[in-house]
Order: structure tokens, then C-alpha cells, then sequence
């Protein structure tokens, strides 16, 4: 396999340097809300999750994550192009009966989120209906009442 390749992505809301980001997830779909630098709270739905974690490493201790190396940058929203963790998925996969390499990884993004006190790593499945959403509130309070609505249609 050759070398992950880190990608910044501009166009997604970047993290401000104390994003108090939150996340709540079912078994199949992701959600994730954050203090943006521009501001405003982010609330990003991935609709069809395959993994995801979210803690360590913090700011201070980004440098020890395999993808440091590749790019991987304070405060930001990446994609991982060639990703080791998609790679695994699908070798830890491939024991299943029924396991078709090219069907596994179609679609399936790795993206990476930096905080100030946390990281987000998840690796979803794209498509023409899985696409991921992202709104932009500028007041906190429709921000609340979003996040709060997603969890009454996701139960």
C-alpha cells in the first residue's frame, strides 16, 4: 500500500482552539457538533458510519499520531486518502463468507478531525444517498435546538 495522504479540507468548517465538540452516535450513523473559527457551531451527520473514535490525542500530543507525519494538522478537518484504517477494516472484514473487496471499499472515506482536547477519526461510506451533511448555525441556541432534534430522530 502506499503512503496515506493527509488532506486539509478548507471548504468543511474548521475547529476553533476550544471547539467543545460533542458526539452522539447510533449503529449506523455519526453525528458530530463543534465550535467552528469563523464563530459558528458545526453539526456534521455522517448517515452510514462503518468505525469511529473520539478522544486521545489532544493538541499537545498530535505529533504521536501515525498520520503526523502525512500532514495532519492542529485544529482541522482532513481526509485520509490511501488510509491504513480502511485497509484494516477491510482485512478484518475479509473473514466474512460473503466478503467482496471492491463492494467493502466503495465509498468508504477516512476523515479526521482535530480539537484542542480530542480527535475524531471516522471512516464512513459515501454515496449518491450517504452523503455527509453539514450546517453552520451562528447562534448557539439553534445550534442546541438542532443537536437536540437530531437525537430525537435518530431514536
Amino acid at each position: 500500500m502506499s503512503s496515506p495522504n493527509v488532506v486539509q479540507l478548507d471548504s468543511w468548517p474548521q475547529p476553533s482552539g476550544c471547539p467543545e465538540a460533542a458526539v452522539f452516535a447510533t449503529e449506523t450513523q455519526l453525528f458530530l457538533r463543534y465550535d467552528t473559527s469563523s464563530d459558528e457551531t458545526a453539526i456534521v451527520q455522517f448517515p452510514l458510519v462503518k468505525t469511529f473514535s473520539f478522544g486521545a490525542p489532544n493538541d499537545e500530543a498530535l505529533g504521536g499520531h501515525p498520520l503526523a507525519k502525512f500532514g495532519l494538522r492542529f485544529y482541522a478537518v482532513h481526509r485520509v486518502d490511501n488510509s491504513p484504517l480502511i485497509a484494516e477494516l477491510e482485512r478484518r472484514n475479509a473473514v466474512h463468507p460473503q466478503h467482496n473487496r471492491d463492494r467493502f471499499l466503495k465509498g468508504s472515506v477516512h476523515y479526521v478531525f482535530t480539537f484542542q482536547d480530542s480527535t475524531l477519526e471516522c471512516v464512513v461510506t459515501e454515496g449518491e444517498f450517504w452523503a455527509p451533511k453539514i450546517e453552520r448555525f451562528s447562534s448557539s441556541e439553534e445550534a442546541a435546538i438542532a443537536w437536540r432534534a437530531l437525537f430525537c430522530e435518530a431514536s
